[in-house]
């Protein structure tokens, strides 16, 4: 009946499982910087630009735009990123932005009356404001300044709120976590045929408070050039539409280390109870009964204090596998106490000597062999969720 049970609570668990549904947004690579870690790709589910172009933008026509791409060089240099937040997934940066481009472009602009600080928007900003006054402030004159190559050149302060679009926490709490800065155009004109970004890979860079406070290890940064897909015409009438986006970012990771010794260390050492358990003295069965079900509210309770901290998350991490293995081990240490409580008071009721030992040593065997088969049974398991 036990047997009928879980499988029937299996056949049910499967029949609601629900996946998910991939959307039609993907971003491809079209070049590259890496500091510490691979490239980006194949990334999806990202958030939709703020907002619509002006409708002076849209009056505008198509052909005065050039068949040759404009180009606006972006430089990215990040000060602070702080306030770090898995549970939105979120954070918080400040730095500076700087923008070099063209004659071309500079007469769209102004043509236009647009600023290109407030053209290049942060599409993955939370809580996106009606303009991008509130997110960058020009840095000396509001106006953009002429180079000595005929370049126009302007400088931004940027600070917001940020979202982690990259979240994989399958390996917590050995976690790594990226935390972009995405510049696209808020301009329906200025899609990927018409207008490029190019990072400016020297000059860009991370700053001394980068990784102050942030309870994270910081791994380096990088910064390339995507084409952002989106499946919508944004009711422009032309289909799906391309533009050009740039991606900053930071990669953090938490320190292995201290994930040992705060996290999976008092695991251990809890667990270490369901292994010496079976170590008391047989005429204290009561006592080996009530072990395993204090090691279970205790594991509880570290994970409900491990998992405050967390996203929900529609999978399972490898600290969750670690403690799946340890309330299967806490379980089977309650079964075998159960079963050798049982054994233990029908051994004292046989009224040969020899009958009596001889079931009495069969439980001292198994007492001997239990914390063995704890050890090795959860190096298999874990290893096991490890590289699965």
């Amino acid at each position: 009946m036990a047997l009928l049970s879980i499988l029937l609570l299996a056949m049910a668990v499967f029949s609601v499982a629900n996946r998910p549904t991939s959307t039609g947004d993907f971003l491809e690579l079209t070049s590259v910087s890496s500091a510490n870690r691979p490239s980006k790709q194949g990334m999806a589910d990202l958030l939709n630009r703020g907002s619509l172009p002006s409708r002076h933008a849209l009056e505008l026509d198509r052909q005065q735009l050039s068949r040759t791409p404009m180009k606006v060089s972006v430089g990215i240099y990040a000060m602070n990123n702080y306030g770090i937040d898995p549970q939105v997934p979120s954070f918080d940066s400040t730095g500076y932005m700087w923008f070099k481009w063209g004659d071309e472009l500079q007469q769209y602009l102004l043509k236009s009356g647009l600023d290109v600080w407030k053209v290049m928007s942060p599409v993955n900003l939370l809580d996106i404001p009606q303009s991008a006054d509130t997110v960058m402030v020009p840095t000396g004159s509001d106006k953009p300044i002429k180079m000595k190559d005929g370049t126009w050149y302007q400088t931004v302060a940027y600070k917001g709120k940020f979202y982690i679009d990259r979240k994989d926490f399958r390996r917590h709490p050995f976690t790594r976590l990226s935390l972009p800065i995405m510049l696209e155009a808020d301009d329906i004109l200025l899609s990927y045929g018409n207008f490029r970004i190019v990072p400016d890979l020297q000059g860009s860079g991370i700053g001394q408070f980068i990784d102050a406070n942030t309870g994270w290890v910081n791994l380096g940064w990088s910064m390339a050039e995507y084409k952002h897909h989106y499946d919508t015409d944004f009711g422009f009438g032309e289909g799906a539409s391309d533009y050009s986006q740039l991606v900053f970012d930071v990669t953090y990771a938490s320190d292995p280390w201290s994930a040992f010794w705060k996290i999976l260390v008092p695991l251990a050492t809890v667990m270490a109870m369901v292994v010496g358990a079976t170590k008391m003295d047989p005429e204290q069965w009561e006592v080996r009964l009530t072990m395993p079900v204090t090691v279970l509210l205790t594991l509880v309770f570290l994970q409900q204090s491990q998992d405050s901290a967390m996203p929900r998350l529609p999978y399972l991490t490898f600290l969750d596998e670690v403690y799946v293995v340890a309330y299967s081990l806490t379980l089977g240490s309650f079964l075998l106490m159960l079963w050798g409580c049982r054994r233990y008071y029908s051994a004292l009721k046989i009224e040969d000597p020899v009958a009596q030992k001889k079931v009495l040593d069969r439980l001292d065997k198994s007492d001997d062999y239990w914390p063995a088969a704890v050890i090795l049974a959860g190096m298999i398991a874990i290893s096991i969720c490890w590289f699965s």
